[in-house]
This record gives structure tokens, sequence and C-alpha cells, in this order.
């Protein structure tokens, strides 16, 4: 959430229609695009739009609901489109505009049988109208609401749908264990913003900035954009909202948590002038990613829109406002989100929409998961119902979100634990608040630090399997995120100059975050610049700061290049182990020793050691020991003698050339070093303070 409440170039673009458009009033307009419209009431004069060859799947559909007689949505057939609302009026009407001549069609909708909070409109018309705007109008309560946009409008620009049909194709999704999930997170336009990351001019905060490849920061050898993404090693991109969204609060500039299209992509960060640009070219961007071996997870807001009861008025709100919200007995909306109003997503229209919106996004644009913002305001039956519909359509589709809400709601938040082995992951602010300190205290150091919060971190190590998950594929661990404040500018609060830290002890508090979060069970998550220290200046919120706090600063990786290196070592280091990455509670449980917890061995205050064996018989290591020291002193760690080897057909068989296992500890990392240092180590290593942390496998 924005709120803080917790949180070589592509080839150009394939065959687009060019169809003229007004753009003088940008997305934020609430004007009418159009000003000279002439009525043909009745009188259809539909365009016949240019040939294509269909290679995928299209927009302009509700999903596989489609063929079910009471689904809303935008249906184009060979002869005709179909246009489908759910409205509480007494009356609907819809407006046909062509954009270059601004004729009008005005088609009457007829009213299907009365439900809860409303009545199904439908109307045919005969032709193809592909290009042609089209809003709704409706009479209730004596009162006329006009140009509504349709919830399922496959495309918006500058407040107006149009009916469009997209065939660009998507390359398939890489294969991948959720297990093997490694989360990025990255705001599309702060990614490619800053000219230093050598985006083609045109492309920069766009579409096709990030599906760019070759970027180099300044013409140096250190890459950018994607390039950076794959170097890096991480498997899955999470984008921030690209969901067609308001701008309320800076002109240019939002992170997109204000909602108005869910079925339409951001028109805002297209690159060309072609009507169709920014679903063709947000296509594009997918399979770029896939293409390489990168999956897609879309972080959506289906919490809440940008509506405002009852005065903003544009969409869902105005169309069936208590179908699509939760209201209070006196008439206002409720706000679980901090934003106005809160999504119904237990109602049967409600629920119908986020199914069918969540499947129409894997199906038409290829997305791989998604990240729901306020997961904690859709209800549980929802959720399932959503994990249970896209993992029939692929199994390894990621799905996880924010397991709170902001602020009061008459339903029962969807919290942590309520994902217990139902399909979806939740993220664990355990990890973040022991890492850093509690998210509402910015002057509280957490492990890092200070070596506080320590048997907190325990059990976030253990992706919660003893607490809320079943399941380490139900934990999404991170320390930063885009909410709050980033790890470097949280530990300049909590570990400051005027304590005498200096800027290379952060700098090792975060190479010992990086080892905690890479080694540890569940699903990690970083944040765009993490990897090399992003600082936003010390704001905490920047949803609306715009481009000068919010840009990724690529000349940061050049000067803190040693933070990036570790970063991609241990990422490379878990991908390597499956130690690291389990896929069971019980698994867990079995694999994870504590030192002073499990085996009884002393450890001084602020010290995190464990032990960590391969119960899978899958990891080219036996043993791991993992030790790590957030306080001010020094600290010795025991070394037990390895564990006895698994017993016969627990692990693969030793070839007779094999040397046998040496019973002693070799490293493996060391203080920000993937390295070995060719030594045996026995009986106990003393740990650097503040920021001592080392991984030892057996010998």
């Amino acid at each position: 959430m924005r709120r803080g409440v917790r949180e070589v170039h592509p080839g150009p673009c394939g065959e687009s229609r060019r169809i003229p458009y007004d753009s003088g009033e940008g997305e934020r307009s609430g004007r009418r695009l159009y000003s000279s419209e002439k009525s043909t009431e009745g009188a259809a004069r539909p365009m016949t739009p240019a040939s294509a060859v269909h290679t995928g799947p299209a927009t302009g559909y509700s999903g596989s609901k489609e063929a079910e007689p009471d689904a809303p949505g935008l249906f184009l057939g060979p002869a005709s489109t179909r246009f489908k609302v759910f409205a509480d009026a007494a009356s609907v009407r819809l407006r046909l505009v062509h954009p270059g001549t601004r004729e009008v069609r005005i088609e009457t909708l007829e009213k299907g049988e009365p439900e809860e909070d409303g009545f199904l409109w439908t109307t045919e018309v005969a032709g193809d109208w592909r290009g042609w705007s089209y809003s709704y109008e409706l009479d209730r309560d004596g009162r006329t609401l006009a140009d509504l946009v349709d919830p399922w409008a496959p495309l918006v620009r500058e407040g107006r749908g149009f009916v469009w049909r997209d065939e660009t194709p998507v390359t398939a999704r890489p294969a991948l264990d959720p297990s093997q999930a490694i989360i990025y997170e990255l705001h599309l336009r702060d990614f490619t913003r800053d000219p230093s990351c050598g985006v083609r001019a045109d492309w920069r905060g766009k579409y096709l900035g990030l599906a760019q490849t070759g970027a180099r920061f300044n013409g140096t050898a250190h890459a950018t954009g994607l390039d950076h993404i794959r170097e890096l090693g991480v498997t899955v991109v999470q984008l921030m909202p690209v969901h067609s969204f308001a701008l309320p609060y800076h002109p240019e500039y939002e992170w997109g948590y204000m909602p108005t299209d869910f079925n339409a992509p951001h028109a805002g960060y297209a690159s060309g002038v072609e009507l169709g640009a920014p679903i063709a070219e947000f296509k594009r961007l997918v399979s770029a990613l896939h293409e390489a071996g990168l999956r897609v997870t879309l972080d959506v807001v289906y919490n809440h829109t940008a509506e405002k009861w009852p005065d903003r008025l544009r969409g869902m709100m105005a169309l069936a406002p208590r179908a699509y919200f939760r209201f209070k007995p006196d008439g206002s909306p409720w706000d679980g989100s901090a934003c106005g109003n809160e999504f119904r997503s237990e109602s049967r229209r409600g629920r119908e929409f986020l199914l069918a919106s969540t499947e129409r996004w894997v199906r038409e644009y290829g997305v791989d998961g998604f990240r729901f913002d306020l997961m904690g305001l859709i209800d549980a039956q929802t959720m399932r119902l959503i994990a249970e519909r896209l993992h029939a359509i692929d199994p390894t589709i990621l799905l996880y979100g924010e397991p709170w809400a902001g602020g009061p709601t008459p339903i029962e938040v969807n919290a942590k634990g309520k994902q217990r082995g139902l399909g979806w992951g939740v993220f664990n602010d355990d990890f973040r608040d022991g890492a850093r300190g509690e998210v509402f205290k910015p002057k509280e150091p957490g492990f890092l630090a200070s070596g506080a919060a320590a048997a907190r971190m325990k059990g976030a190590i253990l992706a919660g399997v003893t607490t809320f998950a079943d399941d380490p594929r139900e934990c999404v661990n991170y320390i930063e995120c885009h909410d709050n404040h980033t790890l470097s500018d949280r530990l300049a609060m909590t570990a400051p100059a005027s304590a005498k830290f200096t800027e290379q002890q952060r700098i090792e508090m975060n190479l010992m975050g990086a080892l905690m979060l890479f080694t540890s069970q569940g699903v990690p998550f970083i944040h765009s610049g993490q990897e090399f220290g992003r600082s936003k200046d010390g704001e905490d919120n920047s949803y609306n700061l715009g481009d000068q706090i919010n840009n990724i600063r690529w000349a940061d990786k050049a000067e803190r290049h040693r933070l990036f290196v570790f970063y991609r070592d241990a990422i490379r280091l878990r991908r390597t182990h499956p130690m690291f990455r389990l896929t069971s509670g019980a698994e867990v449980k079995r694999a994870v020793r504590f030192l002073d917890d499990d085996l009884s061995r002393a450890l001084p205050p602020g010290v995190i050691a464990y032990l960590l064996e391969d119960v899978t018989g899958r990891d080219p290591w036996s043993h791991a020991l993992v030790a790590f020291n957030g306080s001010k002193d020094p600290a010795v760690v025991p070394l037990p003698d390895p564990p006895a080897p698994a017993p016969a057909g627990a692990r693969p068989a030793r070839r007779a050339t094999d040397a046998p296992p040496a019973r002693g500890w070799r490293l493996a990392a060391i203080d920000g070093h993937i390295s070995d240092d060719g030594r045996d180590h026995h009986g106990s290593y003393k740990l650097a303070p503040h920021y001592g942390a080392v991984l030892f496998v057996e010998r």
C-alpha cells in the first residue's frame, strides 16, 4: 500500500491499427474527451478493422465466464458486439463514439431479472465496433449518471473505454516451481526513468523501457534495466500496479494504488501513439521477461477504487454501488482501505468480478501470479476460489498478499493463518520487523542493528511453520518493500553516525540481512535497489514524491558494487541448494535445529545459530551451519560436530571414487563474501560484532 499502513533494443511493435484519439486532456481528465459529436441513434456505422493474424488470446471478453448467460462483460463476435453490464438502475443506455468523426450511436439496454443490488443489462449491436469508445448512462432515483466506464473495458484512455481486440502473442511462461521463487519488486517508471540507465529516451519509464536489453549505466559495463535483473538472478519480477489508475496527488507521478480500471493496462506507460499501444506494449513486456527466464506477478489493488461516494463516481461505484462496495447502515461506505471505500469481495457480483479479472490477466496477458494489496479485505472464501480457478489453469501460478487491512472493516480480516493449505501466501512482517525494527517505530533497531528480536527472527527463519503457515511456500519473507523506509534509510536511523556507526558498518548490516533472507525457509522478496543500498533520502512514503526521490539511481550500483555482488552470489547459492527452499512444514521442522533451543548450546545475547540438514536427499551438501551476530560485541559460536550421515537410502549413494566425508566444517560465506577459505573449522568460531554472518558446510 502507498499509505505506509504496513507497508540490443527489442524490435518495433507488431502491426497495430493507428486510430487517432484526442490526448489533450491526459489520463487525469474528468472532461468529456470528444466535444463535437453528431448522434446517429439506431443507425449502425461499424468500422472494419485492419486484418491481423490472431496468434494468442484476445481482449474484449470476461474470461472463461463468457459462455454463461448472466456474466457481464464485452463480447466481440464475428458479426456483432454484445455489451453486458450489472447496474442498479431504472434504465441503462450505451453510448458509442467514433474517435475520428465523433459519430455517436446510442442503444438502450434490456433489463434482466432482479438480483440483490441490481440487474444485468444487455444489448447486442450488429457490426464491428472495434476502435469506438463506449460508455454507459443510467437513471436512478431521479438522477442521470453519464460517461460511466465499463469495469470490463479492455482498453481505457483518458477516461473512456474502447471496444478493442488485441492479437499480440505472448511468449509462454518459463517453468518455475513456487519453491524456486525469488521475487523482485519494481515500479515501472522508477526503474528506467533516470537518463543514466541507458534506455532509449522515448522508452524511459515505460513498458518498452523495461523490455529493452543491452542498457548500461552511462556507457559503462554496469548493466541496468532488464539486464540487471537477469544478472542479479531473481526468478520473479513483481510489477507495482500497471492496471489503469488515477493520478490524484501528483500530475505526473503515482505508484498506482488509486485504481480506476482493473482490466486495462495503464495507458500512461505506453510509448506508441497507436490507440491499442498500452495492450500491445504490455504484452511485449511480459514476453521480454518470459524470454529472459523471468516470471511476472502483478501488484493488484482490488480492495478499493479511486471513486468517492457520493460525488466522484465513474464506474463500479456509479453502476452498482452496493453490489461492489461495503456500506454502513447509515449509508456511508466502509473504509478499511484508508482510501475512501472498500470492495465487496463476498457479494455474488463482486466475487464474480475478481475471479474473472484475475483469470483475464492470466489468459490474455500471460502473467504468472498476483500480489494482492491489502488482501485482508478480500474474504478468505473468495481467495480460495481465485486460487482454485487459477491453479486449474497452471498450478505454479504464484498468489500472495498483505494479510492485513488499513482500517476497520465489517468482514473478518483475511489475516495470517487464513491461507493454511489453500494455495496462497502472505507477507511475513515478523521477518521485516525482526530484522529492521517495528515498522511504526522508525528509530527502534531490529536484529541487524542491535541483535534485538532474536526469538522473532527464529520464527521468521522457519517461514512461520510453527505459528501461522503449513507450508514454507505460504510465507513471503522480506526486509524492504515499496512501503516505509528503504533498508538503507532505516539503518541510517537505527545505527546513526551520531552513535558512531559508519556507512561501511551499515552496509555490512545490509549484507547480513541478505544472507539471513536467502538462507531462510520461505519465499524471499526484495525491493528494487535494495541490492545496492537504495536510499529515498529518508522519505518513508514516496508514493507522490516524483522522480527525484523515486528514480532508481544506477550510480549506486557502481558505487556499492560489492553489495550487489553479494546479493547476486547469495541468490545463486539459494538457487543451487534445495536445503534453503524446502517444500513442507514437516521438512522444515526436521531440517532446522537451533543451537540454543534445540541442541542446548549456550549462545551470547543477540546471536542466532542453527544447523540445517538436507532431509530430502537432493542437496550437494548434507549439512550446513548458519550463524549471525547482531550484537555490539564479538561473539563465539560453538561448532558442534556435523551430525552422523543420514541412513542408507535417505541420500544418494557415494561412488567408490568419492573421498569419505571429513568430520569438520568449511566456510561457504563470511561477512559479505561467498567464499571457501579452504580450511577445516572445529570447536568454535568468533563472529564479528554487529554484522558477523557465516555459513559453514560439512567438510
